[in-house]
């Protein structure tokens, strides 16, 4: 999970002719789906290179990074059924695009018979940065950050807890990614203790800025900032 930026993206304007009061969400054609999808793209992607016309390079689930390409879902981060928030149906700050995963992630969060949970306390990520609250360790885990007060401690475990983000096919797909990304620049990382501190630095910042938009790259920040 990573920090979005809703700002950079304009809502596509036929949302605004929805009335959750007299529709639902199947109500939603075609073309504006495909427009609201766009918008998505756009937010979440890599910016002025994701679009769907490039099989959307670098589009990532809001949740757990997984790369999407041209499948996964529109998600709504608190529920749209009568019961919850329907009055979000076709609210853009309440839409994001997820993987289609159902052990973790949006499926996940809001399957039949799902324990509680108050929206309010998750991570919401184009509103809180995720970094603050979560740990990517190497090992594939997502942990609560230490030094957290008891509210942010809450926000995490519950964001960790609600979306399934240790889920054992999610652990072992960031190790992966992270074990991969390690083969590729061994040779650096055997020498890297050796070299000057201003050098160093430089050479991680890089690397970060370099690997942000692959899938579960915040694992692999968090494993060149340790």
């Amino acid at each position: 999970m990573h920090k979005l930026n809703r700002a950079c993206t304009a809502p596509p304007a036929c949302l605004s002719a929805y009335d959750y009061q007299i529709q639902n969400w199947d109500d939603l054609d075609a073309e504006c789906k495909h427009l609201l999808r766009a918008a998505l793209v756009q937010m979440q992607g890599i910016p002025g290179v994701t679009t769907p016309e490039s099989n959307e390079y670098g589009l990532r689930c809001a949740y757990c990074e997984g790369g999407i390409y041209h499948e996964g879902h529109i998600e709504h981060f608190r529920r749209k059924n009568p019961a919850h928030h329907p009055e979000l149906t076709f609210a853009w700050p309440n839409l994001f695009l997820a993987c289609d995963a159902n052990t973790h992630c949006g499926h996940y969060k809001d399957r039949n018979g799902a324990q509680p949970y108050n929206p309010d306390h998750l991570i919401k990520p184009d509103e809180h940065d995720p970094t603050h609250y979560l740990y990517f360790h190497s090992s594939g885990e997502v942990r609560v950050r230490s030094g957290l007060n008891a509210d942010d401690a809450h926000r995490a475990a519950e964001t960790i807890r609600v979306f399934g983000l240790n889920d054992r096919a999610l652990t072992g797909a960031r190790a992966r990614a992270l074990a991969v990304y390690r083969e590729r620049i061994v040779a650096d990382l055997d020498d890297l203790a050796t070299w000057q501190p201003a050098d160093r630095q430089t050479y991680l910042a890089g690397e970060i800025n370099d690997t942000r938009y692959e899938p579960y790259a915040t694992c692999i920040k968090h494993f060149l900032q340790k």
